[in-house]
């Protein structure tokens, strides 16, 4: 008897493990139909437009497990792209409530109830999250830059330097470029308050952060020239020339008068002459056939002008042109038919937008530091081509 139950035994184990074995199979499967039901279940409510009984139903029914927390975000995200911000909340919070969520799960939904708080207008919240991030390795840099956005709607510069050193440590040039830009705001008002040590230092840190910000080049060259440095003043509008060829012929009227008050024009024009040759800007041709003229006369800036718009037209160029052309110009009909022309360029002129974002393609009539369309900062630059440089 012994002996069959020794036999038996393995049998029996055998057995149990393969029952065992299809009790889970079972469960299993029940689980993943129950799964199934509750999705189509809430699909239904979605596709028959009662879409808040849908996400109630969703949210009570369905735990936030590995394999659905996928189809948490992506049902919240779309409820945001649809610019539906109260349902998108609704889900992300639950995300957010859930104590047993992974880290990076966890992170991930802070970090999207953040966005939605932010696309809602709702900046105190919105900063709240994105706070809790700033030591996150996936999402500390995407709430720097969601921080500064915060910053630059509210005017709250003191709020976004103090993330410099945050900022400084995430080495990221376009984020050290927005809080370069920060500190030029500052400099802005302490220079409407002439407060000229305040702003030389501000602008400092400015370029410390980023040296290619040309922008608190020319705030400097403003304070140097407002206090008559026409040296230091010079040199800044040199820099800026390094620094950004693009936005430089806005700058070219001013450098000129410090380079005048230094009584060393010679050397501006050299250095316009260089500015044209290197680039083909027309506001740097015109501004070097006023040497011209004054140096050779009328006749040779003629022919500088008419060789420089064969290699290159430009409306503006063609304007100056046809304004030359008036001085010189001995007939009184001539002058009147060249009259009709300048004002009809000078009317089509006034019609096209003078600068372009770089970025985002936005047109202006006038220069501002932060695109209004897409808020990045200095990429607002002279339209170039025909109707521009």
């Amino acid at each position: 008897m012994q002996e069959l139950l020794f036999l038996l035994l393995p049998v029996a184990m055998a057995y149990g493990w393969f029952m065992g074995r299809n009790s889970i199979k079972q469960n299993n499967q029940t689980e993943k139909q129950d799964l199934s039901i509750k999705y189509s279940t809430g699909l239904n409510y979605l596709l028959s437009n009662q879409q808040d009984k849908a996400i109630e139903y969703l949210l009570e029914t369905l735990k936030v497990e590995d394999d659905t927390v996928e189809a948490h975000f992506a049902m919240a995200n779309l409820f945001r792209r649809r610019g539906e911000l109260d349902r998108a909340l609704k889900v992300h919070e639950h995300l957010v409530r859930q104590a047993h969520l992974p880290s990076k799960d966890k992170q991930q939904a802070i970090f999207e109830l953040g966005k939605d708080f932010l696309s809602a207008g709702l900046y105190d919240r919105a900063e709240a999250m994105f706070n809790k991030l700033l030591k996150s390795k996936d999402y500390g840099l995407k709430s720097i830059n969601n921080l500064l956005k915060i910053y630059q709607s509210t005017k709250d510069w003191q709020l976004g330097i103090g993330l410099k050193k945050a900022i400084v440590k995430a080495k990221d040039k376009k984020t050290l470029h927005t809080l370069a830009n920060f500190y030029c705001e500052l400099a802005t008002d302490a220079l409407k308050k002439d407060e000229f040590i305040e702003v030389i230092e501000l602008l400092e840190q400015a370029l410390e952060l980023d040296p290619q910000s040309c922008r608190a080049n020319w705030l400097m060259a403003k304070i140097y020239e407002n206090h008559q440095q026409f040296e230091q003043a010079c040199q800044c509008y040199q820099s800026i020339y390094q620094q950004d060829k693009e936005f430089f012929p806005d700058v070219i009227n001013n450098m000129h008068h410090c380079y005048s008050k230094l009584d060393a024009e010679d050397e501006f024009f050299v250095f316009i002459r260089k500015v044209y040759e290197e680039t083909g800007s027309t506001s740097a041709l015109l501004k070097y056939l006023e040497h011209i003229e004054s140096k050779h006369g009328v006749n040779k800036a003629i022919e500088f002008i008419l060789s420089a718009l064969k290699r290159r037209p430009t409306i503006k160029g063609f304007k100056h042109f046809v304004k030359m052309q008036m001085v010189g110009s001995g007939k009184e009909s001539n002058g009147d038919s060249l009259d009709v022309i300048k004002e009809l360029v000078t009317a089509y002129l006034n019609m096209k937008p003078r600068y372009s974002c770089r970025t985002c393609g936005f047109n202006s009539s006038t220069h501002s530091w932060s695109c209004p369309s897409c808020h990045d900062w200095e990429q607002l630059k002279p339209v170039r081509g025909l109707e521009g440089e």
